[in-house]
């Protein structure tokens, strides 16, 4: 009986009833930022990959998640 005691008591006090506010906190990872001359070298090297390299594929993925930490990071402030 007791081992039931203690588990429900500290269920029951646990929950304070005035001061319930929850605080949710966005962590949005940083994004590199790259100067004008890196770009144009990675287009360039980007536009020399044949139509069907896998890194083009990887580069869309890197494209879209970049995108999405720019909202992620719009939406925190």
């Amino acid at each position: 009986m007791m081992l039931l005691v203690l588990p429900m008591t500290l269920l029951l006090t646990a929950c304070d009833g005035t001061n319930s506010e929850v605080v949710v906190r966005v962590v949005c990872p940083t994004i590199n930022q790259y100067d004008a001359k890196t770009q144009e070298r990675a287009l360039a090297e980007y536009n020399a990959l044949p139509a069907g390299s896998a890194l083009r594929l990887f580069i869309g993925d890197y494209k879209r998640l970049r995108d999405q930490i720019r909202i992620c990071r719009a939406r925190s402030k």
